[in-house]
């Protein structure tokens, strides 16, 4: 679709310059995409929850319960969390906003328990003991649905749409949503 869609602005564009509107009727209509809608089922978290080691455990955490991307994910460290407060402070890779997120308890665990390599050091990389990169972060992710036996169509980043469905249901304000 949006491939269509940039082909249709280049088809006006030429047709423009060689006087030929009749280029762009001759491309295809194709369906728009649906909307994902995809969320994680209190089971199948507790399914993935049961089954990885610290990082990955960590990172399902970050992604469920605080709803991070995973390009924070990834980064999140000590010199972010404020464990008195049980908060997270970053400036969001994607949109360069900063933003404080209230820690739950379990993920609160995970983080307090953390082995120490300093205050920069990522607590994904912290438990896994060397950096996590997107691509071997995704094998694994993709390892352990297999494994959890959920579904094989969930995406890391439904974790964070789980959040937002979640919080939507408890406060009916799109609001609430919108600053988590």
């Amino acid at each position: 679709h949006i491939y269509r869609n940039a082909l249709k602005r280049f088809a006006i564009h030429i047709g423009a310059l060689t006087n030929r509107p009749d280029l762009v009727a001759q491309i295809p209509r194709v369906p728009a995409p649906q909307a994902r809608r995809n969320i994680a089922s209190p089971d199948e978290l507790t399914r993935l929850l049961a089954i990885p080691d610290g990082h990955m455990r960590t990172a399902i955490l970050l992604g469920a319960h605080g709803g991070f991307r995973i390009s924070d994910v990834l980064r999140i460290a000590p010199a972010h969390y404020n464990a008195e407060a049980r908060t997270i402070r970053i400036d969001q890779k994607k949109t360069g906003q900063e933003v404080t997120i209230p820690v739950s308890a379990a993920l609160a665990e995970m983080l307090n328990a953390a082995p120490d390599q300093g205050p920069l050091t990522p607590f994904v990389t912290a438990y896994h003991t060397h950096a996590v990169h997107y691509p071997a972060f995704n094998s694994a992710w993709q390892t352990l649905k297999k494994k959890a036996g959920v579904n094989p169509r969930l995406t890391f980043h439904d974790l964070r749409r789980t959040v937002a469905v979640g919080l939507y249901e408890v406060s009916k304000d799109l609001r609430v949503v919108e600053q988590m």
